[in-house]
């Protein structure tokens, strides 16, 4: 019984490196396949949400260069949003 279990083992052994080798052939074809594709990446245009930050950006840039009011203690750059933080820190 113990020759019987260890040919069929051995069967079982082939079918599953058969399989295995069938894989690896496909998956070769794939990856050719995939290596001759052009490459779109380079050439796509940025996604559209990206145009509508860049615009709200514009937009709050244009809103805050032309207020005249008092800089930010934490970004001088910026104009005072009265967030309290100076206030907080003693400032």
């Amino acid at each position: 019984m113990s020759e019987l279990s260890q040919k069929e083992r051995q069967r079982e052994l082939a079918a599953i490196f058969a399989a295995l080798e069938k894989m690896n052939h496909r998956l070769d074809k794939l990856e050719g396949k995939a290596a001759d594709a052009p490459t779109l990446m380079a050439t796509e245009t940025p996604h559209p949400s990206t145009d509508k930050f860049s615009v709200a950006e514009a937009i709050a840039d244009s809103i805050f260069a032309s207020m005249k009011e008092k800089a930010c203690q934490f970004e001088p750059d910026k104009p005072c949003d009265h967030c309290s933080m100076c206030n907080s820190r003693g400032f």
